[in-house]
């Protein structure tokens, strides 16, 4: 019988269950990083198998984080928004009055290149609103945030609200997409540039 006293080694076991979930969370990271790039350059077509070859983690990784395309492509879509939040949070810790432009370019163009990934989602009545409603509202609250700083700088009409200026970013994703200018950075960059030019004072 051991002499060692049960409660001799108490942060072994703790240590060895947070080192799993650490990598298991940087494996999850890494799929979807490599999702998002390959649905974006080489269309929804691309396997689980194949993102998991070249997101450099074995097939039953991506499969138990991900059961489904659907699941993964709602994740993808969710870590978008995700991003864009911590984006609105830095933009707005510069204190510059032009930033809501910055951000709802960023917006626009995250979204042209994520376009396929929510049409997908569209198709199988996967709503982001709905599937991650704290995320949505917190980019919309950093929005509006922004939105009335630029106000009262005068660098954006006085009568924009912050639900018009998230239709607008809703309808510039539809028409990029109408003008095949999802692959073209410069194209829907212009377009985007077109649009949100609107809420500009004349």
């Amino acid at each position: 019988m051991s002499g060692r006293h049960p409660d001799s080694e108490p942060s072994t076991a703790p240590r060895r269950a947070r080192e799993p979930r650490a990598d298991a969370r940087r494996n999850r990271e890494r799929v979807l990083r490599t999702a998002r790039r390959l649905f974006a350059t080489e269309g929804l077509g691309v396997s689980l198998d194949e993102i998991a070859r070249r997101a450099g983690v074995g097939p039953g990784t991506v499969h138990r984080h991900f059961p489904s395309k659907e699941a993964l492509y709602l994740a993808v879509a969710i870590d978008m928004l995700e991003g864009l939040t911590a984006e609105a949070e830095a933009l707005a810790a510069t204190g510059d009055p032009e930033a809501v432009f910055a951000l709802l370019a960023r917006m626009v163009a995250a979204g042209a290149e994520n376009v396929a990934v929510k049409s997908a989602l569209a198709a199988a009545e996967f709503d982001l609103r709905t599937a991650a409603p704290d995320v949505a509202a917190d980019l919309t609250r950093h929005v509006a945030d922004l939105l009335g700083r630029a106000r009262a700088a005068g660098t954006v009409r006085e009568d924009v609200t912050v639900d018009e200026v998230m239709a607008l970013v809703a309808g510039a994703f539809a028409a990029i997409r109408h003008a095949g200018a999802e692959s073209s950075r410069e194209r829907s960059a212009r377009m985007a540039h077109l649009i949100l030019d609107g809420l500009r004072p004349r």
